[in-house]
């Protein structure tokens, strides 16, 4: 699935981890409290979309870097292997039913009375 947000500048990762930092501070700024599981999984993805930026670049140092704390992150957040592709097979729909429903007299007497 190769989209346009798979290639964010690099500034906008370096800026995407430091806010993500800079809340986490602001919501608990003495780290008393662990970090969500989500919050891990988020920075892993940003450290790995790093890495890939600067290995590109030929920055091969800086990559293994942040491919390391992508590493981490995704390990402390409680990341599994991706699941296995599959194959889905799905049955072929039917046709559409179109019905028109319209009211109009009735054609039988009303007995009601």
């Amino acid at each position: 699935m190769a989209s346009n947000y798979s290639k964010l500048p690099r500034w906008r990762l370096r800026l995407d981890i430091m806010w993500t930092h800079a809340l986490i501070w602001l919501a608990d700024p003495t780290r008393s409290k662990q970090l969500d599981s989500e919050v891990h999984l988020y920075l892993a993805d940003r450290y790995g979309r790093l890495a890939r930026w600067y290995d590109r670049a030929g920055r091969k140092g800086r990559a293994a870097k942040y491919d390391d704390l992508a590493e981490y992150h995704f390990r402390v957040g409680g990341g599994l292997e991706p699941p296995p592709a599959v194959a889905v097979a799905m049955p072929i729909p039917r046709p559409a039913l179109f019905t028109r429903a319209v009211a109009g007299p009735s054609r039988t007497p009303d007995d009601a009375a």
